[in-house]
């Protein structure tokens, strides 16, 4: 007999899929090749063990619960960044203002005497100081209101 026919028909038999005139056959077949009859045995414990082992519920096994520890851990790290980030922002800002005062606050503190200034000196004054500045803002409502002051005055004599 052929191996390769002879190994299909002990795997057949193994699985007990052979029908019952070939399953007799075989036996004939293999109570006369005792080295065939060992490999059929063998095959056939093979068979059985993976039965076996397939019948049998899997264990379960439960997983770890480092994912939560993991969540909270990154979280954590997160809070910790934005609350150093915000210490080291508010560190530099007190070392800047402390390091450079600001010498618009002192004009702003003692603002030169309006009254005296021409006003084309004062709007050219004016457009040449930085847009947000507090001597700036001075300026304007001086001009502002002593416009206001010279045209009541004005409405005041007619």
């Amino acid at each position: 007999m052929k191996p390769d026919i002879l190994e299909r028909l002990l795997m057949d038999r193994a699985l007990k899929r052979l029908d019952p005139d070939t399953e007799v056959l075989l036996a004939d077949y293999l109570a006369n090749d005792p080295a065939v009859a060992t490999q059929a045995r063998e095959l056939q414990e093979t068979v059985r063990l993976a039965a076996e082992i397939m019948r049998s519920p899997a264990p379960t096994v439960e997983m770890p619960n480092q994912i939560h520890r993991l969540v909270w851990r990154h979280r954590a790290e997160q809070v910790f960044a934005l609350a150093a980030s915000f210490v080291v922002g508010v560190g530099l800002t007190a070392l800047v203002i402390h390091a450079n005062p600001r010498r618009e606050n002192m004009a702003a503190v003692n603002p030169p005497p309006i009254a005296k200034i021409q006003p084309a000196l004062v709007k050219s004054r004016i457009e040449s100081l930085p847009f947000w500045s507090n001597q700036r803002m001075y300026l304007l409502a001086s001009a502002t209101e002593q416009s206001r002051s010279k045209s009541d005055a004005n409405s005041k004599e007619n």
